[in-house]
């Protein structure tokens, strides 16, 4: 979580593609899903400046080779001079894959407000 967490907020083309599964589905809150390449470039290519990413409210819970993942996606980036700050759900799943997890899919959705 924290190598993925780091290499979005990086922009780290390699860490991004060493966490991902080739096969993983990277759904944003917008209804927006995504391939490996698709949101790598995503990162690569973004317009605003990310100045602080966390995710808080982090839950782990591990069955076999696979884990579920919850947490806040919170994220203080500008665009343009103005700043913007994203509060989000996301849900994970990754699988360990050759010995290492890898994100296997991601939903992000909207928080109650």
């Amino acid at each position: 979580m924290e190598t993925l967490r780091k290499a979005q907020f990086e922009a780290d083309r390699a860490k991004l593609a060493q966490v991902t599964s080739d096969q993983v589905s990277y759904g944003h809150s917008d209804g927006r899903a995504e391939t490996k390449e698709q949101f790598i470039n995503g990162v690569m290519t973004r317009k605003q400046v990310v100045n602080s990413l966390t995710f808080p409210n982090l839950k782990r819970s591990v069955v076999g080779n696979a884990a579920i993942v919850r947490h806040i996606y919170l994220a203080e980036s500008e665009l343009d001079g103005k700043a913007t700050t994203t509060r989000i759900g996301a849900l994970q799943v990754w699988q360990k894959q050759d010995g290492t997890w890898k994100l296997l899919a991601r939903q992000g959705f909207r928080l109650p407000a």
